[in-house]
């Protein structure tokens, strides 16, 4: 859950608490996030630059629980589109499928942007 470890990270790096509205609708960027938190520029930019230097970030969030499929449901080949900051380790991509696989949605087509 982005919006979740955005709160803790960015609340521990700017040293005051962060609160993001529980009904942002998606996208939940990094830059969405950082304008419903009150960051000024230079906060969103500290908060980027954190997520960056993080290898395989984006393989260390937690599914949102309400957005998880039931187990056994069969869809036909999910596809997903995502904005994301680059960070260290592997490729957003990479990132991207392996969390997806890990959490049950096998062969995704994923388009990721780069933010």
């Amino acid at each position: 859950d982005i919006r979740r470890t955005f709160v803790d990270l960015g609340s521990s790096l700017i040293r005051r608490p962060l609160a993001v509205p529980a009904d942002l609708p998606p996208p939940h960027t990094l830059a969405r996030l950082s304008e419903a938190a009150g960051l000024n520029e230079g906060e969103a930019q500290r908060v980027r630059r954190l997520v960056g230097i993080i290898e395989d970030f984006w393989m260390t969030l937690a599914p949102v629980e309400s957005e998880l499929l039931p187990p056994g449901v069969c869809m036909r080949t999910p596809i997903f589109y995502v904005k994301r900051v680059t960070t260290r380790g592997r490729s957003v991509l990479l990132q991207t499928i392996s969390w997806l696989e890990k959490y049950g949605l096998h062969n995704p087509i994923v388009w990721c942007e780069v933010e």
